[in-house]
């Protein structure tokens, strides 16, 4: 009966034992998740504003630079009346109190996905010493980001394209296959690779020819008399120049001495004096009152003059009929 006793007490210390061991392991996991998850920190909340959660949820994790600091507490629609801009939803962000230093007025949230399909979160990058740190309820300023829609719909349109260049290259391979155009031609014609055999082949001995030593070409790439001589010729070109620039000869004493200026400008001087003298005089004699301005302006002058050229010719005219009218009577007497 003593040995019964014993066995019952002993087994209910073993299960006694494995309760407190259940409730110690119980106990640490919890520990361990809310370590993990950071359930028992001490938090604080930051408020910010999106057009779109675009899969977002309440308690979805909120990072710090990768690092899990919070969680989003409550999502809520923005009443109309106080909307600005595009925003829609506001999101409560519940923040560990031990990285509130790291997150400044410079930091910006981000909605991102666990992976190509995975769950969203809220990721906040870390702020820098020169901003002010987020207090209680301040706003942080989420940045929009690319989604999967936006992502598929772009891949979308860029497969598009790429299937229009592939049609393209098509249409331009068929093309050449088929021996259309400049390039067609002369992938698919053998005329015209003839031709252009041909003409590479006049070309090398067109250049077979300047490299002929014996040519013309060849000798002056290949005979130094030419370079000399134009090194002569320069040279002769150069000392000429310098003559000329120390006033030696004609050129010289043109371009360095000043006696020919100094005549051509009194030779224009004594021009200019005898084109002056000469409309003097014509103003003088084409003044009011003078010979030539009354013969063009008088028409008496002009009657007077005109009658005397009449009588003159009348004169003249009756002289040649009757000379011996204007002969004078000479008698002559001899003693």
């Amino acid at each position: 009966m003593t040995a019964g006793r014993l066995t019952f007490g002993a087994q209910r210390i073993r299960v006694v034992i494995l309760i407190i061991v259940g409730f110690l392991l119980l106990a640490y996991a919890v520990y361990r998740v809310g370590k993990i998850f950071d359930v028992f920190a001490s938090r604080y909340a930051l408020v910010t504003t999106v057009n779109s959660v675009a899969g977002l949820r309440e308690g979805a994790p909120v990072t710090l630079a990768g690092q899990r600091v919070g969680q989003v507490k409550t999502i809520d629609f923005i009443p109309v009346e106080r909307k600005v801009g595009d925003e829609n939803l506001v999101l409560v962000l519940d923040i560990s109190e031990e990285v509130q230093d790291q997150i400044r007025r410079d930091s910006r949230a981000y909605l991102r996905a666990q992976g190509l399909l995975g769950d969203k979160y809220i990721d906040i990058s870390s702020g820098t010493a020169a901003s002010a740190v987020l207090g209680p309820m301040d706003t942080i300023i989420t940045v929009p980001t690319m989604d999967i829609e936006a992502f598929m719909a772009r891949g979308g349109a860029v497969l598009d394209s790429a299937s229009r260049m592939v049609a393209d290259l098509r249409q331009i391979t068929g093309g050449l296959v088929r021996g259309e155009g400049t390039m067609g031609q002369l992938l698919t014609n053998d005329v015209l690779y003839g031709r252009m055999v041909s003409v590479t082949a006049q070309l090398q001995s067109t250049l077979e020819g300047f490299n002929n030593p014996n040519g013309t070409f060849g000798r002056m790439m290949r005979d130094p008399a030419l370079y000399n001589r134009l090194v002569a010729t320069v040279g002769r070109v150069d000392s000429l120049g310098q003559a000329v620039m120390r006033g030696q000869g004609t050129l010289g004493k043109l371009i360095g001495s000043d006696d020919l200026y100094r005549s051509l400008f009194g030779t224009v001087s004594k021009a200019d004096t005898a084109i002056s003298n000469l409309s003097a005089t014509i103003n003088r004699v084409t003044t009011a009152g003078g010979t030539l301005q009354k013969l063009t302006t008088d028409p008496e002058l002009y009657d007077e003059f005109l009658k005397a050229v009449v009588d003159l010719q009348t004169m003249i005219a009756d002289i040649r009929n009757n000379p011996k009218k204007y002969m004078p009577n000479v008698q002559v007497r001899v003693f």
